[in-house]
């Protein structure tokens, strides 16, 4: 039996990436023959428009390419993309495939084997190894069409970087299917980027204004964003002096909530209720301090703000995946995967409701 598979991949602002690996991917498995690669391009500001037409109309116009093209968001939503991706896609057999990896030669036979031997899988990498090997290929989940609208996607509430794949495995598992870890290094080989890239574009970013730290005690930041929201976040001290190379674990501690104004010289930060609850003074030299003295320091563009943001993202998301793990919580009730798309031919527009 030859199953068609779909190999979906979402891009934004990766477009250097998607030049390497996509046309590497699609020779390494034409000769599967039942496949389509479907290309997202989720509002990218870089020439992946361009690039596309320019380089890989042979393949859009054999149908071997699908390629689509929302201008809606904002800013890069993990699991909304992906949603949005695995809807366009038409195989029985859909495959995430991130924009820096590599499918690897007979990647999708490889895959067609696995399904014909038992229908009742799904297909995902090894965990994480030491110095964050396998990180970059956690998406490169394999998943019946049926079972991806049964579970009613990825989770959107997951809107940054981390736990969107393990939190669907834990649901794929729970409806009773098995999986299949892919153990062939040939199919596990992406390209090694640095964590910055991980949160650019998301939303911590477009929100950011600014972090401050104070490091008495349990290390705290105050995390001000450009909505008047904030986050006062204690650390684990290992935070401090995180070089990347590992999984830190568990380094944020507890997490408060509210909303701030500027008043004067001063910041009022206010409890999720509205209740008043801290005052911070801004000093002549940019620094932050409270009515007990606590004085808390800017944090410069750089590794520290760097590694805060993309731990606490990690944190949200593993805040979810847990709910739902121990709840059983209805999955995007209110739809998943929603937009306007685009396809190359610019007349026409898909409505994902």
């Amino acid at each position: 039996m030859s199953y068609r598979i779909s190999f979906c991949t979402v891009c934004m602002n990766r477009t250097e990436h998607l030049k390497i690996t996509l046309p590497q991917n699609i020779a390494d498995n034409l000769d599967y023959g039942n496949i389509e690669f479907v290309l997202l391009n989720y509002n990218s500001s870089d020439d992946m428009h361009e690039w596309v037409f320019s380089t890989l109309g042979k393949y859009l116009e054999k149908g071997i390419l699908k390629y689509y093209h929302t201008i809606s968001p904002e800013y890069f939503q993990m699991s909304h993309s992906k949603n949005m991706a695995f809807r366009l896609a038409q195989g029985d057999i859909l495959c995430g495939m991130d924009a820096d990896n590599f499918a690897g030669k007979g990647f999708a036979a490889y895959v067609n084997e696995q399904y014909t031997h038992n229908n009742q899988v799904f297909m995902m990498p090894p965990p994480i190894g030491p110095e964050k090997k396998r990180w970059d290929v956690q998406g490169r989940i394999c998943v019946y069409r049926d079972d991806f609208y049964t579970l009613r996607g990825y989770d959107e509430r997951v809107k940054e970087y981390g736990y969107e794949d393990k939190d669907f495995k834990q649901r794929l598992l729970a409806l009773g299917r098995e999986k299949v870890v892919i153990r062939d290094e040939a199919f596990l080989q992406a390209i090694r980027h640095d964590d910055k890239m991980r949160i650019s574009g998301g939303l911590a970013e477009k929100n950011f204004k600014q972090l401050f730290i104070c490091t008495e005690d349990i290390p705290e930041i105050i995390y001000l964003q450009d909505n008047n929201n904030f986050e006062k976040v204690q650390v684990d001290p290992a935070l401090l002096n995180y070089d990347g190379k590992e999984l830190l674990k568990t380094p944020i501690r507890r997490m408060y909530c509210g909303s701030y104004e500027k008043s004067g010289d001063q910041y009022l930060l206010y409890r999720k209720n509205h209740e008043k609850w801290l005052s911070l003074s801004i000093l002549h030299n940019g620094h932050l301090r409270t009515q007990d003295q606590r004085e808390y320091l800017p944090i410069p563009p750089g590794q520290l703000s760097e590694n805060f943001l993309l731990q606490r993202a990690i944190y949200l998301g593993k805040k979810i995946y847990e709910s739902n793990r121990q709840n059983r919580n209805l999955i995007n009730p209110d739809g998943f995967g929603q937009g306007f798309v685009f396809t190359d031919d610019p007349q026409q527009t898909i409505v994902l409701d």
